[in-house]
């Protein structure tokens, strides 16, 4: 969804991270004069040590009520403390929730604003879409305490907001998110949603040569020029691959593809490693008893992760709290370094007092599996005919702060200029910020699936299944709408009908829409990579007796998200509208339009 035209005086970008979250701002004025002058307010208030970072955990504290207490580092440090004291079983600890939206989409469940998502303990539940409202309502604030305070003298009413999402997200997680900034007092006239490759690539397009690591950057890319974005996140891996235009927009040359590759799967990797190494009986005490040190534990990891670079050092050390040792050791009845000296793992790793060392090659196989999967993935999208010519990478996210993950990607990809930006994890946020002055930047997309309605046709005996006939007609017929993989201008539309009813007193028409990946174009809604989206429901006007309604439906891609207009043969109004995808509806509907 694209804001709306109205005036507005200022964006902000809210960049939701699976791991780390930020926001952004800039002017209209000042942008300009100069797109890349974006402010990124700093946490520092929230740290330890005088510490600085520019995003904060995506981490959402509750009470008992479900109300909001905390996010972010303060999240973190004030449920620390409750468990410290044993007074945190009240409290509702959620970490990491953007992964769940991915998990939940990847398993093709129902997306609906009852879907719960779990805390900590795996115990309790609270709705997913009060999750994300409680977040984004908290960046909200955050926003105008800074206009406020930094005397900007802007209305509410004229701010811009934009939300990044993943670009592999499906149609039903997008609406989710804009449903959640509602709930949060973002009206939706007010929104736009940002594809967070596509923001990478457009901020990264205005930086100079001296914002790159090395020195070398894009500089501005050329007229002609074809470039694969790498998004490595905490959750997932985002991928596109844009070819500048003469006006200087960017064509989106693939549709947007990715895998759940990102840095969160090192942490798994790492915690399956620890687990087998103390036992799962005793990483879940150690969790539920010293849940403080728990989170710790794994806050000192990402760090780690992020910054290691292996070929400055011979082994790899962090710190490790005692209580888990000494857990350990109460529990299994026997030192723990005895344990670790008769493992497989005894020349790999030691554990002395309070600190856990790696040789290098056994910590660089915590990134083996995600290196492998987002390597062999770009590797299938530089062989597609329509890639063919891509010669540069540009690599951002938080999980390419990795020099482990850079350096495999230019050994994989010599024959390819790997850039990065000297702030890869900020590069979609100021992007986003940039894309909400001027969503027009982007201006063609590729549908990523088959879009149809579930209609009837005459049955015919040499084409259709016995199975799928209902008197004269065939049901589940998959009618496409939209091909995938078809190429979409900033506004283009497809029209399809007429669609006329069944009675002649019928006040409206629901239209049961749904979506397919499959390669070859699906026959029936009921196929096995079919899946039921949503219901587009359409109210008919008055008619005169005897006369039946006939109603066209315009589908309008090229935007982030998907639109329609729907056209009625009585008076020829039209009624602008999106599907409902967040319905409670659990269950593929089958048969037609109603």
């Amino acid at each position: 969804m694209a804001a709306s035209s109205d005036f507005y005086s200022l964006v902000c970008a809210i960049d939701f991270g699976t791991t780390f979250s930020g926001y952004a701002y800039s002017p209209k004025v000042e942008y300009q004069y100069d797109p890349l002058n974006i402010t990124v307010p700093k946490w520092e208030d929230a740290l330890p040590s005088n510490l600085i970072s520019y995003k904060t955990p995506t981490t959402l504290l509750l009470d008992k009520d479900k109300n909001f207490v905390a996010f972010g580092f303060e999240a973190e440090y004030t449920y620390a403390e409750l468990a410290e004291e044993e007074k945190n079983e009240d409290y509702f600890y959620i970490q990491r929730f953007k992964m769940f939206l991915y998990d939940t989409l990847r398993k093709q469940q129902r997306l609906t604003k009852d879907t719960t998502i779990k805390d900590i303990t795996g115990k309790k539940e609270v709705k997913a879409i009060d999750v994300f409202k409680h977040a984004i309502e908290y960046f909200r604030k955050q926003m105008l305490k800074k206009i406020d305070m930094k005397g900007l003298g802007v209305q509410e009413a004229n701010i811009r907001w934009v939300l990044t999402v993943p670009a592999i997200w499906t149609d039903a997680a997008k609406q989710f998110m804009i449903a959640a900034a509602e709930g949060a007092g973002i009206s939706k006239s007010k929104l736009t949603l940002a594809l967070e490759p596509e923001a990478a690539s457009i901020y990264c397009n205005s930086l100079p040569l001296s914002k790159f690591e090395d020195g070398s950057g894009l500089g501005g890319f050329q007229v002609g020029q074809k470039y694969l974005v790498l998004d490595a996140g905490g959750g997932t891996v985002d991928i596109t691959v844009h070819e500048v235009k003469e006006d200087k927009t960017l064509k989106e040359l693939e549709k947007a593809s990715g895998g759940d590759w990102g840095g969160n799967y090192v942490d798994y990797k790492f915690k399956k490693f620890l687990t087998s190494l103390v036992t799962s009986e005793v990483m879940e005490i150690f969790r539920l008893r010293h849940t403080g040190e728990y989170i710790e534990l794994f806050q000192d990891f990402e760090n780690i992760k992020r910054k290691t670079d292996t070929t400055q050092q011979s082994r790899v050390t962090m710190r490790m709290p005692g209580s888990l040792r000494e857990l350990y050791e109460t529990i299994r009845k026997t030192p723990l370094k005895k344990a670790i000296e008769e493992s497989k793992n005894r020349e790999s790793i030691k554990w002395e007092g309070d600190k856990l060392r790696f040789t290098i090659a056994f910590y660089e196989d915590f990134f083996s599996s995600a290196c492998a999967g987002i390597i062999c993935h770009v590797h299938d999208l530089l062989d597609k005919p329509k890639v063919k010519g891509t010669n540069m990478i540009l690599m951002v996210g938080g999980f390419s702060e990795s020099p482990i993950l850079q350096t495999r990607i230019k050994q994989a990809f010599r024959d390819c200029k790997v850039v990065i930006p000297n702030d890869p994890s900020l590069a979609v946020l100021k992007g986003a910020v940039n894309f909400g002055h001027n969503p027009c930047v982007i201006s063609e997309r590729i549908a990523k699936y088959w879009y149809g309605i579930a209609s009837f046709q005459k049955f015919n005996p040499k084409v259709h299944s016995s199975e799928k006939k209902k008197g004269d007609l065939c049901c589940d017929i998959f009618d496409i709408c939209v091909r995938r993989g078809a190429i979409f201008k900033l506004h283009n539309s497809q029209i399809k009908g007429p669609y006329e009813t069944n009675q002649d007193d019928q006040k409206e028409m629901d239209f049961e829409i749904y979506v397919s990946d499959s390669d070859k174009p699906p026959k029936y809604v009921t196929d096995e990579e079919s899946y039921y989206l949503g219901t587009l429901r359409v109210e008919l006007p008055k008619t005169e007796k005897g006369k039946k309604h006939a109603v066209f439906l315009r589908f309008i891609f090229g935007g982030t998200e998907l639109h329609v207009q729907a056209t009625n043969n009585v008076n020829e109004e039209v009624t602008i509208t999106m599907f409902d995808f967040l319905d409670k509806h659990s269950d593929k509907k089958k048969g037609g339009i109603r």
